[in-house]
């Protein structure tokens, strides 16, 4: 993992492994990988109980995340078929998040150039010390976290066909009291540990912009927990707004996207707006 830091008056910018790509199709799978998805889904698809886990696309993950071996693959896909039982995973984009909707907003409102969702995390507006002194912090905001993770995977799919998300945070405003206390630290390590477990190479791209420097010690201690597929995806930027538009507007229109995250768009989303869209 390499950083590349750029020093100004005011910030430190951190750009992580930058690359201009275009926006991804659900895969075209060579003979081998069919031959070897084709083995994967005779073992799993009883078990299977969300329609996009079903896919080509969902299943080629596990292998590669496996280096193609069948039964490693089948293996951690076992293990997460138990976590999502004993979760109710499958039910996570209906569950009712009422009490966390102000002060953790979510929005799944824009889609990319392909008609994929983007997520739109303000993470100034999320407390993570409070729910850290709540007791609450893996409880409450890991379990919204996964329900990120659950419903991009099944709306995205409803959309494109695919399972790979993108996200934006906006890491303005992020400080060493709210963010990143002693508390804090297992909030992202959980968010880091249950990404790699049970949403293997579903990350497309994860852009943090406007992040502050007291920011890198918490990548530090999280990109190693990272494959190297996440970290391909992770981008952070500092508040050179152009620097961080000409990467985000790659695959998202700029009348799309409100202004905070790169875009143009400068009306407030209504409340009606910012509520988490369930898949059906």
């Amino acid at each position: 993992m390499e950083f590349i830091v750029h020093r100004t008056t005011f910030v430190i910018l951190i750009l992580i492994y930058q690359r201009r790509v275009s926006a991804p199709k659900p895969p075209v799978l060579s003979a081998k990988e069919q031959t070897l998805v084709n083995e994967l889904k005779a073992l799993v698809t009883n078990r299977l109980t969300v329609e996009y886990m079903k896919s080509d696309a969902y299943l080629i993950k596990w292998l590669k995340a496996k280096k193609f071996d069948v039964n490693e693959a089948k293996e951690a896909l076992d293990k997460t078929l138990v976590w999502r039982k004993e979760t109710g995973a499958d039910n996570l984009p209906y569950e009712d998040f009422s009490k966390l909707d102000k002060g953790y907003p979510i929005d799944f409102t824009v889609r990319d150039t392909s008609g994929r969702p983007v997520i739109l995390i303000p993470f100034n507006d999320w407390n993570v010390r409070r729910k850290a002194l709540e007791g609450k912090v893996v409880s409450d905001l890991g379990r919204r976290m996964d329900f990120i993770e659950e419903n991009a995977a099944q709306l995205t799919y409803n959309l494109t066909g695919d399972s790979t998300s993108m996200l934006i945070a906006d890491l303005n405003g992020f400080s060493l009291t709210k963010h990143s206390c002693i508390g804090c630290i297992p909030f992202y390590l959980n968010f880091v540990r249950h990404h790699e477990l049970h949403y293997p190479y579903s990350l497309y791209k994860l852009y943090g912009i406007n992040a502050p420097a007291v920011v890198l010690p918490i990548i530090r201690l999280v990109t190693p927990l990272m494959t190297e597929s996440t970290r391909d995806a992770f981008h952070i930027f500092g508040y050179d707004r152009e620097e961080f538009r000409k990467n985000v507007l790659e695959t998202i229109a700029p009348e799309n996207l409100p202004f905070r995250y790169g875009g143009t768009k400068t009306a407030k989303l209504g409340k009606d707006k910012m509520k988490l869209l369930a898949v059906n």
